[in-house]
């Protein structure tokens, strides 16, 4: 084998590797800013009793979205979910585990269809906020 060829890619492998590793730093730094900037703007538009801000040349408008529904449970607490999902003719959503996101679409029919949602099943609604330019 070449070593100045295996020395040139273990060179161009760590140098990429340590990118990566910055732009990941940086991406998360951006989705916290991001995430915190969204939650004031929300705020405000509730605070003003608005679903959305005024349009401005050159930047668009926001406007406050339908909250997404977000549920999960223990996984001391299967057994009833497992009974739950049974109860209300939804055997289908049962795996080895029910996934977090087939969880959130089942609880969020239930609380359309106005079902009482146990206690053991944990969710929240998460505003959201979609910007139109």
């Amino acid at each position: 084998m070449n070593k100045e060829k295996e020395k040139d890619l273990l060179c161009r492998f760590k140098c990429a590797k340590e990118r990566r590793n910055q732009m990941k730093e940086a991406l998360k730094q951006v989705q916290e800013d991001y995430e915190q900037v969204e939650s004031q703007l929300i705020e405000f538009l509730e605070a003003n009793s608005a679903i959305s801000t005024a349009k401005y040349e050159g930047v668009g408008y926001a406007q406050i979205q339908k909250p997404r529904l977000y549920a999960s449970c223990r996984q001391e607490n299967m057994d009833n979910l497992f009974k739950f999902l049974q109860q209300h003719n939804r055997e289908d959503l049962i795996k080895t585990t029910v996934m977090s996101q087939t969880l959130s679409s089942f609880t969020k029919e239930c609380i359309e269809e106005g079902v009482e949602i146990p206690e053991f099943i944990n969710y929240y609604l998460k505003p959201t906020i979609r910007l139109y330019a």
